[in-house]
């Protein structure tokens, strides 16, 4: 019997050796501890101690703080979808303090943008990216990251937009012109405030050159304010106007943005 209980205590050391062992203190103390393990980027062990707040002092004042700091925890982890998870979960409490709804919710549209993936993937996630933001910077509570918001979902919406600008450019390889146009012109009525619409309205011109550079002339014209600025349609018009007429078509897809 000595034996077996020597034997399961050996065991027991053995295999806590390369384990963290949460501290018991009082969680007016556990937070600052926290908040240093956290200055240090140790955030899977600052987790274990927060959740260690939660589950043994649910009531406590702390309780909420615990769950906010989880929230950044996983943040600074890239763990965004599990921090969404968090940050909601604070958000969805009766004690919250008003300064960490702020930031929770803004650390939400980060995170959102953060899950969005590069241009050439999926971009579902940026769609509800987009959506998300456009959700939170209606909120009186985030007056103060407006700018900051504004800056994300421009990112995202020009991410869509270079994802439909490489799109087009696969039909041009393809000789397929008048698929390209719509995609083209998609960027311009959907996308306008992203900087590709510069190149989409430029290419869209050329096109129309292979048939008439009069009508890509009247087309430039037409769209003169899609611009992003004044000197990027002189750009275009004076090329346009320098062109020679009757080519081939590769000699106008050669001047494609």
């Amino acid at each position: 019997m000595v034996v077996k209980l020597y034997l399961i205590s050996f065991l027991f050391l053995f295999t806590s050796c390369g384990t963290y062992i949460v501290s018991t203190e009082p969680s007016s103390n556990k937070i600052d501890y926290v908040k240093n393990l956290i200055k240090d980027e140790k955030y899977s062990r600052a987790i274990d101690e927060l959740n260690y707040i939660m589950f043994n002092d649910p009531l406590s004042e702390y309780s909420a703080l615990a769950q906010f700091y989880i929230g950044e925890c996983y943040f600074y982890l890239n763990d965004f979808s599990q921090s969404i998870i968090e940050y909601n979960k604070y958000l969805t409490r009766n004690d919250t303090i008003e300064e960490l709804v702020k930031k929770s919710q803004f650390m939400l549209c980060k995170c959102y943008f953060n899950i969005s993936l590069e241009y050439n993937k999926d971009q579902s996630d940026t769609y509800i990216a987009i959506e998300k933001l456009q959700y939170f910077i209606e909120k009186e509570t985030m007056r103060d990251y407006i700018e900051d918001i504004e800056i994300m979902i421009l990112d995202l919406r020009t991410k869509l937009a270079k994802k439909i600008f490489y799109t087009a450019k696969l039909y041009i390889k393809l000789e397929e012109l008048d698929a390209a146009i719509i995609y083209y012109e998609n960027i311009v009525n959907d996308y306008y405030d992203t900087e590709f619409v510069n190149s989409a309205l430029a290419n869209i011109s050329l096109i129309y050159c292979i048939e008439d550079i009069d009508k890509a002339k009247i087309y430039l014209d037409k769209h003169k304010d899609n611009f992003l600025d004044y000197s990027n349609f002189e750009e275009i018009s004076s090329l346009v106007k320098s062109l020679k007429l009757n080519e081939n078509e590769s000699y106008y897809l050669s001047y494609l943005k």
